[in-house]
């Protein structure tokens, strides 16, 4: 009920500026207002924040209620292409991978990011120590929390990954993740750091046991791992990487929000151009007689 209430609030206020004639953009919140408010074309286009995956669809759907037709959405796929999840709302559109950070960790932007903190001799001889890159070191720990990110949806665990306010304690990364070789900890350790975190924030919390067996059964399962893993747990893995084991001493490394403003500043709009979701958005617009991006 609370999220209808806001999504209202939101339509209305949309619905109420007769000084803008053109359209807007819903977005879920700040770190895509940011990513997209550098590509957006201004005099045609205005985003506004939904506060949730949810609340962008509740408002879209309010607003076609309405008979008002001046609005774009987009969302963070998420889990919905692994489990066939459809979002039939006209004019709403997803990331093309699990989130938008991921959509930006796959590309030269990661590289950019790293090089603001850590030295390009350090890199170049930790990469040659693992015998991987960075970005295949990083998609591969985000997808063993991925897994259970997963197995938490399908099979109601009761787990909970991340503080009921924004500033809230975070999952602590390190605590399955050897900050030292920045190697996995195994699952066990995983299941035990998650329940940890959950307890007093979740009132259906599974055993051990039943976690262990559920992540067992999804984790025999064969994924994208792009569709998998998520851009916030790949944001921590990121930090704890450039911070403890690469001991950078750069001031602007403050947390994972340091890491995703840097990834948001540095993704380009070359970069952008080359996604389904600007190219069927951009179409979704030109039907819609306006011109999103830039």
């Amino acid at each position: 009920m609370e999220n209808h209430i806001l999504a209202e609030r939101i339509a209305n206020a949309i619905m109420m500026d007769n000084s803008f004639k053109g359209h807007y953009l819903v977005v879920e919140g700040q770190k895509d207002y940011k990513v997209f408010s550098k590509f957006i074309d201004h005099v045609n286009i205005r985003i506004k924040e939904a506060f949730g995956f949810e609340k962008v669809k509740l408002v879209l759907q309010i607003l076609t209620e309405r008979g008002f037709s001046n609005k774009i959405g987009i969302i963070d796929a998420d889990f919905s292409r692994i489990l066939e999840i459809e979002h039939n709302l006209e004019g709403l559109f997803l990331t093309d991978y699990h989130d938008i950070e991921v959509m930006i960790i796959k590309t030269k932007s990661l590289e950019s990011v790293l090089r603001t903190f850590i030295s390009n001799t350090k890199l170049q001889s930790f990469e040659k120590e693992k015998g991987k890159t960075i970005q295949e070191l990083v998609m591969e720990l985000g997808s063993e929390i991925g897994f259970l990110k997963l197995a938490n949806k399908v099979y109601d665990l009761g787990l909970v990954f991340k503080p009921h306010n924004p500033e809230g304690n975070q999952i602590d990364y390190k605590d399955f993740i050897d900050r030292n070789s920045f190697s996995y900890h195994g699952k066990s350790q995983l299941i035990r750091t998650s329940i940890n975190y959950s307890r007093n924030k979740s009132s259906r919390l599974k055993t051990e046991l039943e976690i262990t067996n559920a992540l067992d059964e999804i984790a025999k399962q064969t994924f994208e791992i792009h569709d998998l893993v998520n851009g916030h747990d790949l944001s921590n893995i990121l930090f704890l990487l450039m911070k403890k084991t690469l001991a950078s001493r750069n001031k602007m490394l403050t947390d994972f929000n340091s890491v995703e403003d840097c990834l948001s500043l540095a993704y380009d709009y070359e970069d952008f151009k080359e996604t389904e979701l600007y190219k069927t958005t951009k179409l979704y617009a030109a039907r819609q007689s306006t011109k999103l991006w830039r």
